[in-house]
């Protein structure tokens, strides 16, 4: 089966005919009853040995690690992601894509991830760490490196990756240094996420150096490329199904629905790695001890078992039937991000359709490199002036 642009096999791996692959040196796991069953069983599919293709040591932060310590991180966080915390942050989010949106109108043609996607969610990331948005574009090539790594075996690690490594961890150490400072200098904490992990003391402690530089690299890479990467599926899907585009046009309530579709059949995060802590089988394919195993999530999303003509991408599906997909996770690790993600899309694509008028593609658009994003790293557009 040919992959769609932006796609891999793999999106569209039918888990009836292959629900448990094996391609070394890990599982890639299909069938939505069994990715649902990986998310779900922290005992026999650890996070602690980490998200990506190497084992990792425990004492990772939040996607590399278990409960109970990834319940405490997670409380951390949570306050900021509340559902009523998100929507207060629905005014200053309408107001950065006008902001956007008026600098592209006049032009006619853009490329909608560098000119609207990637400063949008990379300016709200940046406002909770306190970071400069001015270096939204370097820090968009770290996070796309980033993410790059998590796919590749040790030792392998290319030309763009090692540098992305060291140029986050020298630049946020250098800032988390900074903050410390002002803090420990009597300074008025700016009101930002990175303040309340720095004062916080969740264990009678304030979190270690590292541990706030792994709360950082996680904010900044889950925080910025998944969010950006779902404006660009959404646009473009729409852009490539002209009688949903027709259809949105109409009744612009079903927007969400677009995002929500975009999701399940386009999942930014194609899955992060879990571990296996035993001995065991999964789809009647034995599984040995500290494999690694791949949650496919829009594979997942296109289990005939669940979804009814699973690879149409169609917005008047039920509202409660796509809040089914798992392109968030599932479990314990279920996006905390995820009402923001949401906000952030709808308020975008509801703009682009609203003020660029006659919105067309515009080229080919490139797809990201890194194996376990989906989506573009360029999307040419053009619409009417």
């Amino acid at each position: 089966m040919n992959a769609e642009p932006g796609q891999t096999a793999d999106d569209r791996r039918t888990p009836a005919v292959c629900p448990v692959a094996h391609p070394a040196p890990h599982y890639r796991i299909s069938r939505e009853r069994d990715v649902r069953a990986v998310l779900t069983d922290d005992t026999t599919w650890p996070s602690r040995l980490g998200p990506g293709l190497v084992h990792a040591q425990p004492g990772g932060v939040l996607v590399a690690s278990d409960p109970p310590l990834h319940t405490r991180q997670r409380a951390l966080l949570a306050p900021a992601f509340r559902p009523a915390t998100v929507a207060g942050l629905g005014g200053s989010v309408q107001e950065l894509v006008d902001s956007l949106v008026d600098g592209l109108a006049p032009r006619g043609h853009a490329d909608l991830m560098a000119d609207l996607a990637v400063p949008l969610s990379m300016t709200v990331t940046c406002r909770m760490l306190g970071a400069e948005v001015e270096h939204a574009p370097r820090y968009w090539s770290w996070v796309l490196a980033l993410a790059e790594g998590l796919s590749r075996p040790r030792g392998s690690l290319d030309h763009r990756v090692a540098p992305a490594y060291r140029s986050f961890h020298l630049h946020f150490d250098a800032h988390l240094r900074r903050r410390r400072a002002h803090l420990d200098a009597g300074g008025t904490p700016p009101p930002d996420l990175l303040t309340t992990l720095m004062t916080a003391e969740p264990d009678g402690r304030p979190l270690r150096h590292a541990e706030l530089l792994g709360f950082c690299q996680f904010l900044l890479v889950a925080g910025s490329s998944t969010t950006a990467l779902l404006i660009g599926n959404v646009v473009h899907r729409l852009l490539t199904s002209p009688d949903q585009l027709d259809l949105v046009r109409r009744d612009p309530g079903l927007v969400a629905a677009a995002v929500e579709e975009s999701l399940r059949v386009d999942a930014p995060l194609r899955g992060l790695f879990r571990t296996a802590g035993r001995a065991t089988e999964l789809g009647d394919v034995a599984i040995p001890e500290r494999a690694k195993v791949l949650p496919l999530l829009a594979a997942a999303n296109r289990d005939p078992d669940h979804w009814p003509d699973p690879d149409r991408f169609d917005v008047t599906r039920p509202p409660a039937q796509l809040r089914r997909h798992l392109a968030f996770g599932h479990g314990v690790h279920y996006c905390l991000g995820a009402s923001l993600a949401r906000l952030e899309a709808t308020t975008a694509v509801r703009a682009v359709l609203d003020r660029l008028p006659g919105l067309r593609p515009d080229g080919e658009p490139d797809r990201v490199h890194a194996e376990l994003l989906n989506g573009f790293e360029r999307l040419p557009v053009a619409w009417r002036v």
